[in-house]
């Protein structure tokens, strides 16, 4: 009973090394393949073997030896003997006496696999027995792979600015087997009324295989909150109010969103009145930006009353006669007259007299009507020197007639 025991527990090993054997393969190859499970059964034999999946980087990292040892403990296969010749009676697995052919494995990649067969001899049967399986080779070698970028705008209606445009990746190289993950640090970018925002890469992540790669990059627009901006004229001067000539020179409000500077025209025209003027003194602020909330600018008019002055008026000096009182003449002798000498002429008197004062205009200006009254002054003074001038001429001419007159009555006697 005890002996029928021990053969029990031993087979329960057996069979616990076989499932192992065949289930779970070495970790430093992959199991995998077209065929994954490769199976025969024979009069002499039972095989079983896996499918392996290799890396072209094995190859250059290992020896040939090292390379087929760890395919064959990858493939995991187990031969079992069929013949229960075997003193315990149970099927005992073959280690030694059977033959791997690797000539076919080759340094290259194949989808197809290459054929490798392991032969164990003939124990009852004429011929070997045979068992096949596949070895997959990968490119697994750094190949340089080239990553592409491109931005698109998910707002129809809307182009991407060059703002967006210009912080696109450029294209570049990169070895396979490397991960790239592109940057979405990128900077918002204002767009009229709005704002691109940008929403992430499609796909977001990529290890690099055997293929080139192409990411592509979402924008979205967005409109921006409207602010007015608006103007205020006050007056700067107590007492007063604005006219509406002040007033219709205000500038028309106007709107913009966050960030639009403002910076309204300080120069308008004084306002003219009959009585004084109006002058623009400025905004409350020079500029303004928009910031989450409306603008208001407040300008100042202050009231200029004009000054007048007004000039005492000159008294006018009474110029002399120009014609004298007549007085009695007293014929002149011969003896007592000058004679003239016969080259000598009678002078000429040419005589000019201005007519009138010219009017004397009301002027705003207290420079400008002293000058005048200068003017005037010299001009009243210059109408009595030429009334002198001429009363003494008529003197002279009264004379020269007198003498004439003597002589003339000389002749005729």
């Amino acid at each position: 009973m005890m002996k029928q025991q021990k053969v029990y527990l031993l087979a329960a090993v057996l069979l616990a090394i076989l499932l192992v054997c065949c289930i779970v393969p070495s970790s430093s190859l992959a199991v995998g393949g077209e065929s994954n499970d490769n199976h025969t059964d024979t009069a002499d034999y039972c095989l079983r073997a896996h499918d392996v999946t290799v890396g072209l980087s094995e190859f250059s990292t290992k020896t040939r030896a090292e390379l087929e040892s760890d395919i064959i403990a990858a493939s995991a296969f187990v031969f079992l003997i069929r013949d229960s010749a075997n003193p315990t009676g149970l099927f005992v697995p073959i280690t030694t006496g059977y033959s791997v052919d690797f000539s076919n494995l080759t340094e290259a990649a194949s989808s197809s696999g290459y054929v490798i067969t392991v032969t164990l001899p003939a124990i009852t049967l004429p011929q070997d027995s045979h068992i096949i399986f596949r070895v997959f080779v990968e490119d697994d070698l750094p190949h340089p792979r080239t990553v592409h970028y491109e931005f698109v705008s998910t707002t129809a209606g809307h182009t991407l600015p060059a703002g967006v445009t210009g912080q696109l990746p450029a294209e570049e190289t990169i070895l396979s087997g490397n991960t790239v993950t592109p940057s979405a640090a990128l900077t918002p970018v204002r767009d009229g009324a709005g704002v691109w925002t940008f929403s992430g890469w499609t796909p977001e992540s990529v290890v690099l295989a055997d293929s080139d790669v192409s990411f592509t990059g979402t924008w979205v627009w967005t409109a921006l909150p409207v602010y007015t901006v608006s103007y205020v004229f006050v007056c700067g001067t107590d007492g007063r109010t604005l006219p509406d000539g002040v007033l219709a020179k205000l500038p028309m409000d106007t709107t913009g969103v966050d960030g639009d500077l403002f910076t309204p025209s300080a120069t308008f025209r004084a306002f003219h009145m009959i009585e004084g003027v109006w002058r623009f003194y400025g905004w409350n602020a020079a500029s303004q930006t928009i910031a989450g909330g409306n603008l208001i600018f407040t300008g100042e008019w202050r009231w200029h009353k004009k000054s007048v002055v007004v000039m005492p008026k000159p008294e006018m000096t009474t110029a002399p006669s120009a014609t004298p009182a007549p007085t009695a003449v007293e014929p002149l002798s011969t003896s007592t007259l000058p004679t003239p000498s016969p080259d000598q002429q009678p002078p000429v008197q040419v005589l000019q007299q201005t007519q009138g004062n010219p009017p004397t205009p009301v002027e705003d200006n207290a420079a400008d009507q002293a000058a005048k009254i200068a003017i005037t002054g010299a001009l009243t003074a210059l109408v009595a020197t030429q009334a002198f001038a001429v009363a003494s001429d008529l003197k002279v001419l009264k004379w020269y007639n007198a003498k004439k007159a003597a002589e003339m009555r000389r002749a005729k006697t």
